[in-house]
Formats: C-alpha cells, structure tokens, sequence
C-alpha cells in the first residue's frame, strides 16, 4: 500500500467512524432522556443547576484568590522581617 493509498484509507475509516459514533450517541441520549423522564428528573432544572454550580464555584474561586492573596503577602511580610533581622545579627557579629 502506498502513502497515499494510507491516507485514504483512514480519511474513510475516520468518516466511517465518527458518522457511527453520531449515530451510536443521539440513540443512547434519547434513550436515557426517556429512562430520566420514567424516573421524574426533569432536565429543564440541569441548566439552573448548572448555572448554580458555576455561581457557586465562581465565589469559592474567588475566596480562595482572596486566601492566597493574604498568605504571599504575610509571607512576604515575613521574609522581609526575617530578612532585616538576619542583616542585623551579621552585622552585629562582624562588627565584634
């Protein structure tokens, strides 16, 4: 088989295969949209629930960006401190 005879080939197996992969997911979605509606769970509320969890995962985002905020800048605030502290013990112990 040459080179381009490969191309080919799997260029159709590709086609082949993802116009079954179409087929294969519309039929089971169908099927358990219709097994969900049997058992009562309505899917109209998944995008309010959707639109829930992203709110809620929006704040807790941002309240963890607000943690780490604080804790490099104490962390910061430390390194400074330990810094100035180390700086001074030197020179006091060269000056000696």
């Amino acid at each position: 088989m040459t080179g381009g005879n490969r191309f080919w080939v799997f260029l159709i197996g590709l086609l082949v295969g993802g116009i079954i992969g179409l087929v294969l997911a519309i039929f089971v979605a169908r099927r358990v949209r219709r097994q969900l509606k049997e058992r009562g769970i309505d899917l109209g509320r998944a995008g309010e629930l959707a639109a829930l969890a992203k709110e809620r995962g929006d704040q807790f985002l941002a309240r963890a960006r607000e943690i780490m905020r604080q804790a490099i800048e104490e962390g910061r605030k430390a390194a400074g401190k330990a810094r100035s502290e180390l700086g001074e013990r030197f020179e006091e112990e060269s000056g000696e």
